[in-house]
């Protein structure tokens, strides 16, 4: 769910003292003149949209170097699919393995690859031709990136355009580690998985991912990439991010089922994150600021709670206001007094707000459309 940008970390009384100093980007090795570039394809059941990812790379400015297409067991034709192109010679590979999950799947295809640059590829989602290229300069600008990423360009299920993700904010970039480290370990407006890309060096130490993020595979490059090199943005969007019903990420409507997932998962996430702050320092570890005083999750689990209607209502929202809202965000004062809003009108008020649908795409463009005026 993409939540407020937060620009301050949230104070718990503690601070790492001189072990924050000790959260430095990782070395990378100097990248080639035409790096080598693995393009990995994960599908599940998607055989009506794998062709046109794979199409997607195949025409590209910059010609990847091997096109992994990682199947997790899909039981429609996505194999026969990916197939013909495999009998082609096209440099596409299939990897047909027993459904395991997101992880999983994007494990075997990373074993599989051999590219100095990694970049990532739903197979529902296409990338645009000069994806590559530019992923490409953006790393040889900023040698000492080894993450980047881009905005998308949403697209619905008949590929009808449907805005830019992220819209509100700009993209993070530079060394982010500190910021991350702060705001309990989350980075605000990290585009989804179509649109990242990695440095060889900074993917052997996220990979393997845990099998257990069967759906959110990526939240883990999320969480641990800032926390070990910086970043480049590339500021146009680079690819078709396509929204449709088989994936609840993409959903027009907030629940409270899909949010007690979500927060099970940054509670995990963040675990994850300690424990390779470990290795960095123990201190960093032990005063690494908890994910249930950062803003999202705050924000998240009072959402749930007053969906549900339950007794722990109160106490969430409470600690929202405490430790989770700023007086000079007027985004904020909606949270402030949305306990008073009848639950229908709260519901309509937070999927406008926490969901990238058309009509919140139509009003932003109003709202600055008035500023610049």
């Amino acid at each position: 769910m993409n939540g407020i940008a937060v620009e301050t970390a949230v104070d718990n009384g503690t601070t790492p003292g001189a072990g924050l100093s000790k959260l430095v980007p990782i070395a990378l090795n100097r990248l080639p003149y035409n790096p080598s570039v693995s393009v990995l394809i994960t599908c599940f059941n998607y055989g009506a949209y794998v062709g046109r990812a794979i199409n997607s790379a195949l025409q590209q400015t910059y010609a990847p170097a091997e096109i992994i297409v990682s199947d997790d067991g899909s039981q429609d034709n996505s194999c026969e699919v990916v197939e013909s192109y495999v009998k082609r010679e096209l440099g596409v590979r299939l990897l047909r393995n027993p459904h395991g999950g997101m992880a999983a799947n994007l494990n075997a295809a990373y074993r599989s690859c051999s590219g100095d640059v990694i970049c990532l590829l739903d197979a529902d989602d296409t990338f645009l031709p000069a994806k590559i290229e530019a992923v490409v300069n953006a790393f040889q600008v900023h040698p000492q990136a080894g993450f980047a990423i881009h905005r998308a360009s949403m697209v619905d299920n008949h590929g009808r355009a449907r805005g830019i993700y992220p819209l509100l904010s700009d993209l993070p970039s530079g060394n982010c580690a500190q910021a991350t480290y702060k705001n309990s370990g989350i980075l605000m407006g990290l585009p989804p998985t179509t649109n990242l890309a990695l440095r060889r060096e900074v993917a052997n130490r996220i990979f393997p991912i845990p099998v257990e993020y069967v759906g959110y595979a990526e939240q883990m490059i999320h969480r641990l990439a800032p926390l070990m090199t910086e970043l480049c943005a590339v500021g146009l969007p680079l690819a078709h991010w396509r929204l449709h019903g088989q994936n609840d990420q993409n959903s027009i409507h907030i629940t409270a089922r899909r949010l007690e997932r979500e927060l099970k998962i940054m509670d995990s996430l963040w675990l994850e994150q300690k424990h390779y702050l470990e290795t960095v320092d123990e201190s960093l570890a032990g005063f690494f600021p908890p994910i249930n005083r950062n803003p999202l999750y705050l924000k998240m689990n009072y959402i749930r709670h007053r969906m549900n209607n339950d007794p722990a209502m109160q106490q969430a929202y409470n600690d929202l206001c405490r430790y989770g809202l700023r007086a000079d965000s007027k985004v904020d004062r909606f949270w402030q007094y949305s306990n008073r809003l009848p639950r229908p009108l709260f519901q309509r008020a937070v999927d406008l707000l926490e969901t990238q649908s058309v009509w919140k795409q139509m009003v932003t463009r109003a709202i600055r459309g008035k500023q610049i005026a």
